[in-house]
């Protein structure tokens, strides 16, 4: 295929302003590089978080997008040809291959990644150059919507649950937010053995995780009380997936003897912490990032066994130009997800 020298791209030109629709030049790819044509890409609340300038006011104007899916169909270099029309999932961050942390399996972290619709511009665009280590073929007929989904709406809760929190079958789980990460946390929890008890404010949410297989449904208003209560006095493993201080707070509250308080929700705002909160309970409060593409590669597994659904996340799919009629969505609470078809 002849390498086209532009396609339309979303900028975010400065903080709170609205998507602007540009032609943005197409880079060949370099030795080690590929150029993909995006075929999917999910809009979530990372995307407002970078909007609303919580990634740093100096990140803009850039191209968001960085849940993706595409087909590749130029390389740089002939020893990558094999992938010459591959479907494959995106991830998004790209780290030193040598360095500590992508050595040790752990290419989310560190002084010195690159994330693709952050620090470089994104998928929200027809077209976009990227590294090859960072690409993950997907089998030949998944759909597109779904795959890009996977990497970051079921991949980030995978991470946490099974890297850091290291959930253990019997153990009881609480998943507080049950938007895109938190409602396919429920699922992911569930496939490790766990008895999920699903925490959300809206009741259409609430319904969803039961349908997801949530074991214990209850309200956020419930409080700390009710919450440990419906859960049978001891929540081993709390993952919070809301940015909200409040909610923070009462991941800490709920928090049982000797449990994984986990931090998925993105929050500028401080919550208040006792050291005795930490020391009577003997529990841990880890932060969780994103994921890895071992992480994606599992998750591609899972739902093509059957064991993650993605169709309530890719229901609302729109054309490249209503990403600001998606983000507005997303604010509104009336979505867990759009997928941008940078094509239609």
């Amino acid at each position: 295929m002849e390498i086209p020298r532009s396609g339309r791209a979303a900028l975010l030109p400065g903080v709170g302003a609205a998507p602007e629709f540009i032609d943005l030049p197409v880079q060949p790819p370099l030795p080690g590089q590929a150029l993909i044509r995006v075929l999917a890409c999910g809009v979530c609340g990372s995307d407002k978080f970078l909007q609303d300038g919580g990634f740093g006011h100096d990140k803009l104007p850039v191209v968001p997008g960085h849940e993706a899916a595409g087909e590749v169909i130029a390389v740089g270099a002939d020893a990558d040809a094999h992938l010459l029309g591959t479907l494959v999932a995106l991830y998004y961050i790209n780290a030193p291959q040598e360095g500590r942390w992508a050595r040790s399996g752990r290419e989310n972290i560190g002084p010195s990644i690159e994330r693709m619709g952050v620090d470089t511009d994104g998928a929200f665009a027809q077209f976009i150059t990227r590294p090859v280590h960072t690409l993950v073929p997907a089998p030949p007929g998944t759909d597109p919507a779904a795959l890009a989904v996977l990497t970051d709406a079921v991949g980030t809760g995978y991470h946490a649950l099974v890297r850091i929190a290291r959930v253990q079958p019997g153990e009881v789980l609480a998943v507080i937010g049950l938007g895109g990460i938190g409602s396919n946390a429920i699922q992911v929890g569930k496939h490790l053995g766990a008895t999920v008890v699903a925490v959300g404010r809206s009741q259409s949410k609430r319904d969803l995780a039961g349908r997801l297989g949530a074991d214990i449904i209850v309200s956020a208003a419930d409080g700390p009380d009710g919450i440990i209560a419906a859960a049978g006095g001891q929540i081993d493993v709390v993952l919070q997936c809301v940015g909200s201080a409040e909610m923070d707070r009462l991941a800490v509250d709920i928090a049982g003897y000797g449990s994984r308080v986990v931090m998925v929700g993105s929050c500028q705002e401080s919550f208040s912490l006792r050291a005795t909160d930490l020391i009577w309970r003997e529990f841990a409060i880890l932060g969780s990032r994103g994921f890895t593409r071992q992480d994606i590669v599992e998750v591609i597994d899972l739902h093509q066994r059957g064991v993650i659904t993605t169709d309530h996340l890719t229901g609302q799919q729109r054309p490249l130009a209503e990403l600001g009629e998606a983000l507005a969505d997303l604010r509104q609470g009336s979505v867990l997800r759009t997928v941008l078809l940078p094509w239609a």
